[in-house]
């Protein structure tokens, strides 16, 4: 009996071990997402969204922790009686968890934000980033999906995918 469980356990590692090697281990890396954000200011009754993107890079430290930051610009939402410009620069701590060629993360952090309006007075402010997202690799190329959260203007929420190349 013993000798069926040692051998289950060899041969499930045999079969992981090239798998496990697809994720990045550590380096840095480039990348770039579009997407959709949703912008709320509610002291003006505001709710819409646009298209959004961002450019960001980071250091993988290890399979587990990374470092980031970028600049996100999350378009110019508008409704008939406001025009929004927000966008800002960002850091996160980034902890993931790599199941061979995907990794499943989380990100906590913060974003200096500026927003432009139409109407009322442009503000801005240092407030919480997070999200949540997974990444598909091979071979240094990396597909990403990603939701965040800015604690800017009221709440501002970011839907995109996009692409990252590890060094």
């Amino acid at each position: 009996m013993r000798t069926i469980y040692v051998s289950v356990a060899a041969i499930a590692l045999a079969l992981s071990w090239p798998v496990s090697g697809s994720a990045k281990d550590k380096g840095f890396y480039i990348g770039g997402s579009i997407g959709s954000a949703d912008v709320s200011e509610d002291s003006v009754n505001f709710d819409e969204n646009d298209f959004a993107w961002k450019a960001f890079a980071g250091y993988q430290i290890i399979g587990l922790l990374a470092v980031e930051g970028g600049y996100v610009d999350f378009g110019s939402p508008s409704d008939s009686n406001l025009k929004l410009d927000p966008s800002g620069w960002d850091a996160f701590g980034v902890l993931g968890l790599p199941i061979g060629p995907v990794r499943l993360f989380g990100k906590l952090g913060a974003i200096y934000w500026d927003a432009d309006s139409s109407d009322i007075s442009d503000d801005d402010g240092t407030d919480l980033a997070a999200g949540i997202g997974l990444d598909f690799e091979l071979f240094g190329l990396a597909v990403r999906g990603e939701v965040e959260y800015f604690d800017a203007l009221d709440d501002i929420y970011m839907l995109s995918v996009g692409a990252t190349y590890t060094f």
